[in-house]
């Protein structure tokens, strides 16, 4: 089966939601195209969404600047494009997000996603999230990184952890 514009759905969208009975239901499973993603390509495409949405460039420089609001919109976005024959392919995607959202097609595209693959992969994107938390926040994190700008010995980070550790053993 070939992919569909969002504009071709929302057509059809219309029509089967001015039908009767179970029409509507029939139609979203019919561009349900995919019941299962493999782990590892949910990984992926987390980490495509973590990236996406917590650097910014600037020239040659990645900085770290976190978008929740992105986040949500991408995770949403790919799960459609992912899980459905919907395509987007000369569509914005926060254009083609307002447009299935105006209709309400949103809320019953991811609905009849399996439940089970929605849960894992928000599970994955918001394990994604503590791994990037952790990787570019933490104590451990900041000391590492500090030590490869400024060439500090190993046994200098050491000492700052030991002093660290018992500062935060004291309290």
């Amino acid at each position: 089966m070939g992919k569909i514009s969002v504009d071709a759905f929302i057509r059809e969208y219309g029509v089967a939601a001015k039908q009767k009975g179970s029409a509507m239901d029939s139609f979203i499973d019919k561009h349900i195209t995919t019941k299962y993603i493999d782990f590892i390509r949910k990984s992926v495409i987390c980490d495509g969404i973590v990236d996406s949405t917590c650097h910014i460039v600037d020239g040659d420089r990645k900085l770290v600047k976190v978008n929740s609001a992105n986040r949500y919109l991408f995770f949403v976005m790919k799960l459609i494009e992912n899980y459905t024959d919907i395509e987007f392919a000369n569509e914005e995607v926060v254009e083609a997000y307002d447009k299935l959202n105006e209709i309400g097609a949103i809320d019953v595209i991811v609905g009849s996603i399996p439940k089970s693959e929605y849960s894992e992969f928000q599970t994955i994107l918001n394990m994604k999230m503590d791994d990037f938390r952790d990787n570019e926040y933490s104590l451990t994190a900041f000391l590492y990184n500090l030590k490869e700008s400024f060439s500090i010995s190993e046994e200098v980070i050491n000492s700052v952890i030991e002093e660290l550790q018992k500062e935060t053993n004291n309290d």
